[in-house]
Parts: structure tokens; sequence; C-alpha cells
């Protein structure tokens, strides 16, 4: 996604008392706040987010300011983040979704695209599942239930939720993770030890499942993410997700062809470190690296991504050290930083990413304390 610095008008429909706490501290001269974008961090110990702001251009330590009002505090435990913004997402009224497993209740907020800072929730929604995963696909948004289906919702324009007809929709055993395609929505599923795959019909918001689905993954399988998502209209283009196999220690590549069917990559699976949980790519200049978490060896596994054959090769210097039981990862794709939530310690970790050699380095605030037991770190931002 690109960078602005431009002013955004802010969406929120609602002001509502949401947590206290920190306030905002100024950047350095040298460094400039980028506008639109922010890091969340859903914290299950602390029922709470905590909410940062980057700024750039990082001169040797990159900088996150935290949000006015940070941590931000839920009503129960959250354990999963997703969100988008405009009006072709969630109906252009709610922007970040909030899981709580222990409650089994979804949560609607409003981010202010200014400052960062949520309002609300503005809306819930209660259901007899426990949810795992979450994540927005236009006006819709998508809940994996570790009880082995997928829950589905429609946001309409006047803030009404509502369940998609044929919701939830049976996935395998125990769906941990979910990703999106152009019309497809991915599943990970750790007990079962594969991927479901399903075709997002973009009218109704139903999920049928793709021919040859589900698909073998690893042992455990914990994450799943888009490479590089390449749009799948055009017939030249390829697009890849990873699975992380927490019980094998591996992370499975697969391509994936425009009616979402998968294929494994030659040489997948690849070795990663001890319990791997997450995975993000970041593009460098002229090449593509792809990070996991491995919550088991407390490090960050680097790779180089080969986009012509979906390969992955370890990066010199990789594993690179991060907190205690690392669980989540996310990057603003174009040349990082890579962010890191590291659930044992309690902090946040930060990389500055190598633009040629993709090696990390820690930043001098690095790691930063947030709320107790971080499940997911999320990256928002305002502007695709």
């Amino acid at each position: 996604m690109k960078r602005a610095f431009v002013l955004i008008i802010p969406l929120s429909l609602a002001i509502f008392g949401c947590g206290g706490g920190s306030s905002s501290a100024p950047p350095p001269p040298s460094q400039k706040i980028i506008a639109g974008e922010f890091v969340f961090t859903a914290n299950s110990g602390s029922s709470n987010i905590s909410a940062f702001q980057p700024a750039e251009p990082i001169t040797g330590s990159n900088y996150l300011v935290p949000v006015s009002g940070s941590p931000f505090s839920v009503a129960s435990a959250p354990t999963a983040l997703a969100g988008g913004v405009g009006p072709s997402f969630l109906g252009g009224i709610f922007d970040l979704v909030v899981a709580s497993a222990s409650q089994k209740t979804i949560y609607l907020f409003n981010v202010d695209s200014t400052t960062g800072a949520l309002s609300g929730p503005v809306s819930n929604v209660t259901t007899s599942y426990t949810p795992a995963a979450v994540t927005v696909w236009q006006s819709y948004f998508y809940v994996a239930n570790k009880e082995g289906n997928v829950s589905a919702y429609q946001v309409a324009s006047n803030g009404t939720v509502t369940q998609v007809p044929g919701s939830p929709f049976a996935a395998g055993a125990g769906p941990v993770a979910l990703a999106t395609g152009v019309l497809t929505l991915y599943v990970a599923n750790s007990q079962s030890n594969n991927i479901s795959t399903f075709a997002i019909n973009p009218s109704t918001g139903a999920l049928t499942p793709v021919t040859g689905s589900p698909y073998p993954a690893g042992t455990t399988p914990s994450s799943i993410t888009a490479i590089n998502p390449l749009p799948l209209s055009s017939s030249s283009s390829i697009a890849y997700f990873a699975v992380t196999n927490q019980g094998s220690n591996s992370v499975s590549v697969y391509s994936a062809a425009s009616n979402g069917s998968l294929t494994k990559v030659q040489g997948s699976p690849f070795a990663t470190g001890s319990a791997p949980s997450s995975g993000a790519p970041v593009l460098g200049v002229g090449s593509i690296f792809f990070y996991v978490a491995n919550s088991g060896s407390n490090n960050v596994s680097g790779y180089d991504f080969d986009a012509a054959s979906g390969v992955l090769t370890p990066l010199p210097g990789s594993p690179f050290a991060a907190g205690t039981n690392p669980v989540s990862l996310t990057s603003a794709e174009l040349l990082g930083p890579l962010y890191v939530a590291n659930s044992g310690s309690n902090n946040l970790s930060v990389f500055t990413v190598s633009p040629a050699s993709g090696a990390l380095s820690p930043v001098a605030t690095s790691p930063l304390s947030i709320g107790n037991s971080p499940q997911q770190v999320f990256l928002f931002q305002t502007t695709p």
C-alpha cells in the first residue's frame, strides 16, 4: 500500500468514551507523522488495544508515536483484528473489527483517520461460536470459528449488520486464520492440517467451496498470508499464499489459480524456526522478502521470495532475534518496517528492513511496551 502525507477526512460517524491513558508525544524534528497509517495490537491479557502512529523518514531510529487515549478498552479480551476504510469496506460505516474468543463476540469500532483514536464499539455481534480470526472483504467480514466453520456478515450503508444467508459455512477442523484473494477466501485449519478455499459471491457474500478444496498443509497450520497479492484477473499474474505450520516447523507456499485453487510450489514446505505462528511480506528494491515469527524460538526467519517460482531462500543472518513468544507480525509491505508482537514479553519489536538484502535491524526504541499478552499486531491504512 502507498503512503500518503495528506489529511484524510474522518470517517467516524459517532464518538464514544473509549479508554484512556497515554498522550501523544511529538515526533523528532527530522521525522514526519505518516498520515492515515496506524499500528494496533490486540492485548488479550489486559482487555485493550494499543495504538501507535508511525513517523518517517527512518533516520536510524524509527519512531512510533502513541495515539492519544491509547490503550483503548475492550469489554472482553481481544484476540483478533481486521479492518478496512472507505465506502467499499464495511458499508463505509465501521473501520476496525475486533474479535473476542472468550465472550464469543465481534466488536465494531470507528478509527479516526487523522489521529488513529478508536471510538466505540459502535456495534457488536454476539454468537454461539468461538472466533479465532477475522478478515474484511468489501462490505462483508468473515469470522473463523474454532467449532469448524466460518461466519459471514454484511454491513449495510446505514450500519446494520446482518448474517449472510447460509452462514456459517463448514470449514475444516479448528480453523485459526483467514486470507482473501480477489474473489476467494482461504481458511487455515489447525486440526485437520489443511486449507479450505471458498469462492465469494460478490452480490451476497455467500461462500462456495472451490473444487479440490481442502488442500493439504503441514502439521498444525497457524496462519495464511498472501505473499504478493497480484490481481488474479490478469492471465500473466500469479498470486502466492504462505501457510505457517506450527507443528512441523515449516512454511508451505502455494500458487493460486484464478478460481482460487492452490498448488504447492516446488520445494515446499520450507524450514522455519520453532513453532512458526505468523508470516508477512515486505517489498524491497527489486525483491520480495517474506518473514515468519517463530513463537517457540523467539526469533524471525527471513527469506528471499522468488516471484517466478514461489521458492523461499533463507536470508543471510536469518533468523533475527525477537522478544519472547512472538505470535504475530505485519508490515507496510513497501520497504517495511516490520512489527512483531511478542506475547510472552508484552512488547512490540520494530525492525527496519534493508531494501537490498532484507536484513532486519531493531530500531533504537524497540521493543515498545504494550498491553498484556498481545495476540495480533495489525497495520491499518486509510489509503490504498
